[in-house]
């Protein structure tokens, strides 16, 4: 009788798919524009967001300024940036789409794999994630993974002729590899799944070829452009610069995904009790398994951004335990029991297992949105344009650099002087010496005992009068870096122009006129 309710009341079910899936578009698309009109923003890896201006003014990744992933998004990003100017808002609206972009891929793909109420509830739960609205502004792996889930949206689709199947998907994740090299870590997933679940071990074959020869062409292309330095900064510097020695990477999911964690484990328990092993569940599984393996036990540092990656699958996972917890297909007496067993994990989880309260909270934020006001941010770049030239080089922190348009004197300074100690071990000692002192070297010491790559020639700049604008960096910041004493400033002729409740911008006040002869 349901199947044939169903067939005859075709029309009306396609009235209301329609209607939940603008309904749905609207939701996904209230916390996109509320993170963009909070008046605080997250400032972490802020440089990238100076490397796209960098590229729009011309200047050269690896050769004008430290890049250690290849250049597509650069690109991408310094043409838009062009068309539509350099600010935080152009930039957070780009970010922003591209996280939008995966809320629609996650719901498609968890349809096709646990129905339209997982669906619904698992592109919702990414959407509105604290670490979705932690990376809010501009990061790698916000266009990385809607790529990584149209690959395997493509993956999952057996009705498509094989060879476009394989083309497809080494395509994309050709592009995504040139955007960030470690978007290729599902990749053998979905190679093995091809060639095992559709026994199209050619087309699976087939796929990693034309991946290979794309993203080998595409660095033969970028070692003529840029030459060894590409090499140097792109493929051997990850294995130079240090690891997190304080972290355990095994447990840090915890501390930033927060609700979805005892979703997840509840859709674990939903898919094993109820033995939900169809082909879309094993892949998803198999994806956040091998983004684990790889950034919680075989990655030296682990960073929040990383998880952007796998977060839509493990969205669909948490999406079964809630959709299990809101539509539980039990008896009546069952159905509360079940309710409250998971909301107590829940509740527990959120005290204690993966607290609420975790790194999306740092520097007063809320739940991920932010800790620096836009105003300051608005009002100390408007100060930096304005007592700057176009072409000066300014010391300040990266992110006022991009708001001002102004070029940073030392580029990427957490990285500077790691990459320049390395290039020297490596250019005298050899990979394997230089891997076995700085790979295993704590990555926050390294940039400590390598500062005086930078500060010296700040210095320098700061006395020969090469600047003319000093911003230090601020306590609020994530990892306050550059702090130029102020001292320092006052005996080569600086004063403070602007003093905000985080921020003070130093300029160099002119000498006064010759007196005249009596």
């Amino acid at each position: 009788m349901r199947r044939i309710a169903a067939m005859t009341s075709g029309g009306s079910s396609q009235v209301d798919s329609s209607r939940i899936g603008a309904w749905l578009i609207i939701i996904l698309l209230i916390p996109r524009v509320a993170r963009m009109i909070y008046p605080e923003i997250w400032v972490e890896d802020d440089f990238y967001l100076e490397s796209a201006w960098l590229v729009s003014v011309g200047m050269r990744p690896y050769l004008d300024f430290v890049q250690p992933h290849m250049p597509l998004l650069e690109w991408i990003a310094a043409g838009y940036l062009k068309l539509f100017g350099a600010s935080y808002l152009s930039i957070e609206i780009l970010n922003e789409a591209a996280i939008f972009a995966t809320s629609l891929l996650t719901y498609s793909i968890a349809r096709r794999v646990a129905g339209r109420p997982i669906a619904i509830a698992a592109s919702i739960l990414y959407a509105c994630s604290s670490l979705v609205f932690h990376y809010h502004a501009y990061e790698r792996e916000s266009f990385v993974a809607p790529l990584i889930v149209l690959a395997a949206i493509v993956t999952l689709d057996d009705t498509m002729p094989a060879i476009r199947q394989a083309v497809l998907v080494g395509l994309i994740f050709f592009v995504a590899c040139a955007i960030k090299l470690t978007a290729g870590i599902p990749f053998p997933v979905m190679l093995i799944f091809i060639a095992v679940a559709y026994r199209r071990i050619a087309s699976a074959l087939v796929s990693g070829v034309i991946f290979a020869i794309t993203l080998g062409a595409f660095s033969a292309l970028l070692y003529r452009l840029y030459g060894s330095e590409f090499i140097f900064q792109t493929f051997v510097f990850h294995f130079l610069k240090g690891r997190d020695l304080a972290l355990n990477t095994a447990l840090y999911p915890r501390m930033i995904l927060d609700v979805l964690v005892p979703m997840f484990f509840l859709g674990c328990w939903q898919i094993f009790a109820r033995r939900i092993f169809n082909r879309g569940i094993i892949l998803v599984i198999a994806i956040v398994a091998a983004e684990y393996a790889f950034y919680g036990v075989l990655s030296p540092t682990a960073w929040g951004h990383n998880y952007l990656e796998a977060l839509p699958f493990i969205a669909i996972i948490a999406g079964m335990g809630a959709s299990a917890l809101a539509l539980p297909n039990k008896t009546s007496s069952h159905r509360w029991r079940s309710l409250a067993g998971g909301a107590a994990l829940i509740l527990v989880s959120l005290i204690w297992i993966a607290p609420i309260i975790n790194e999306n909270w740092l520097h007063g934020s809320v739940y991920g949105f932010g800790f620096v006001p836009r105003a300051e941010i608005s009002e100390v770049a408007d100060a930096l344009r304005a007592a700057s030239k176009p072409d000066d080089d300014v010391i300040a922190p990266s992110f006022l650099c991009f708001e001002a348009n102004r070029r940073e004197l030392i580029r990427y300074p957490e990285t500077y002087g790691v990459y320049r100690e390395a290039e020297a071990e490596y250019a005298r000692d050899g990979f394997f010496a230089a891997r076995r002192h700085m790979g295993a070297a704590d990555f926050f010491q390294l940039i400590s005992d390598t500062r005086h790559f930078w500060v010296d020639q700040m210095r320098a700049a700061i006395a020969s009068g090469k600047v003319s604008a000093v911003i230090s960096d601020s306590a609020i910041q994530m990892f306050p870096l550059v702090l130029v004493p102020e001292d320092f400033l006052t005996s080569n002729g600086f004063r403070p122009k602007l003093i905000t409740d985080h921020f003070t911008l130093w300029t160099r006040t002119p000498a006064p006129p010759p007196t005249p002869n009596q």
